[in-house]
């Protein structure tokens, strides 16, 4: 039987709380027998009656309902982190999916089929495009997917967000990086190893109100090219050398300029030091940035992520070595 664990964020949710945990049973009823369905709430610092619905559901499905509540609100990326950092070793998958029910149990078992089906590491779940979503969600939303695309070289898909599942074997391996990426949509693309997608319709809910603003966007994908793009420090490089070329063509137009006798003495001398000391130091720039980010930035994601393993016989070696001692 397949262990499966939803982890789900929800600030101030408790409104739609009892549904949401009522299709999560229902779920679960329909999965019993060949998948064992588990749900994980995330309360990201509600002040809303979120942890008191919370606390009543667990006590009515202790066997398959449990939450964590954060001392204060962190932030959706934030708190489905938490989520992923607390899965401990129960679960063969883990969904992560949203607690407003615009997130369709109904595609949990296409994602399970699809994870088997290709051996995946990670599930997206690919939102199909919907008009009905207003311009202000669709507009940032789009900005946001082409930005992070071009920047970073990762095929992140419009309509990819945080509805996916992973295999918890690697996500435990990778489980000690995840506070430090900044993006979990943009990591879950990173990740190196097959991967497959699942598109759903949206179930679009007109009394909702966007978790992501504008402002939020801007900072998700900001947050994102610094920890998965060297792009920029390479732009900052590659322009230092650029203007250092173009210095040095300047100069011969000086020189000639100087030896007709078309300049102010002392100008021509000034203007190359300022052009050619402000062009090395982007380029300088850049090196130290490239250095920095190697140093600091990327030590935060791992240098590879372990799928599976079998150390038995190390592990009896090991206690062969302790019993001799």
């Amino acid at each position: 039987m397949i262990r499966l664990l939803i982890v789900t964020p929800a600030f101030n949710e408790a409104a739609v709380l009892p549904e949401f945990v009522a299709a999560a049973l229902a779920l679960r009823r329909e999965l019993a027998s060949s998948v064992d369905v588990r749900v994980l709430v995330v309360d990201d610092g509600s002040s809303d009656g979120t942890v008191a619905a919370l606390e009543s559901a667990v006590r009515a499905n202790r066997e398959c309902l449990s939450y964590i509540s954060l001392t204060a609100n962190a932030g959706h990326q934030s708190a489905l982190i938490a989520g992923l950092c607390h899965v401990g070793d129960w679960p063969d998958a883990v969904v992560t999916m949203d607690a407003d029910l615009e997130h369709p149990f109904a595609v949990v078992p296409e994602l399970l089929s699809a994870w088997r089906q290709h051996s995946a590491i990670v599930v997206h779940a690919i939102r199909r495009g919907d008009r009905r979503l207003p311009l202000l969600k669709r507009v940032p939303s789009d900005l946001f997917y082409r930005i992070t695309r071009l920047l970073t070289g990762l095929n992140l898909q419009t309509g990819q967000a945080d509805f996916r599942l992973w295999d918890a074997t690697v996500l435990r391996h990778v489980s000690s990086y995840l506070p430090h990426i900044g993006s979990l949509r943009v990591f879950a693309e990173w990740i190196p190893g097959p991967k497959a997608v699942v598109h759903y319709d949206q179930d679009l809910r007109s009394d909702r109100q966007t978790r992501f603003t504008f402002r939020q966007n801007v900072d998700l994908a900001a947050i994102s090219i610094i920890r998965f793009s060297n792009f920029p420090l390479q732009a900052i490089t590659a322009l230092g050398g650029i203007g250092l070329l173009f210095s040095s063509a300047y100069a011969l137009f000086i020189a000639y300029q100087t030896a007709r006798g078309n300049t102010v003495p002392g100008w021509s001398s000034t203007v190359l030091i300022v052009m050619a000391m402000g062009c090395l130091q982007l380029m300088a720039l850049g090196t130290i940035a490239g250095y920095l980010r190697r140093l600091v930035f990327a030590r935060d994601l791992p240098a590879f992520v372990v799928r599976s393993a079998s150390l038995a016989s190390l592990q009896a070696g090991a206690a062969r070595v302790t019993e001799q001692t």
